[in-house]
């Protein structure tokens, strides 16, 4: 799982691409907590290039999205995969984790 960042209109951006399950969110918790205490209100993360995730992969997710609420800092999710997408659906998390429909899907 490669986990790149960048700043885009002053604001940090996140993207995790391929496999994000156990294996990578061990790996890579402490390195995405650290980018939580970076000077800034938002992180936005762009998981469009997830190819792959499991529970642990979503458990690390929803851990982010709790840690950002006790500092204050806004999340925003520029985009889902397909695989992220049904995972969402699938645990009916929409309510957390809002997508928009994809065409042809009601």
């Amino acid at each position: 799982m490669p986990l790149t960042q960048s700043t885009q209109e002053g604001h940090l951006l996140l993207q995790i691409s391929g496999s994000f399950t156990i294996f990578q969110a061990r790996q890579y918790k402490d390195q995405l907590l650290q980018q939580l205490a970076l000077p800034g209100d938002l992180l936005e993360l762009d998981l469009s290039a997830v190819e792959e995730i499991d529970t642990a992969g979503l458990q690390l997710l929803l851990l982010l999205r709790r840690e950002a609420g006790a500092l204050h800092k806004r999340m925003q999710y520029k985009s889902f995969s397909p695989a992220i997408e049904n995972m969402i659906e699938m645990l009916q998390l929409q309510h957390i984790f809002p997508i928009a429909p994809l065409p042809g899907r009601s």
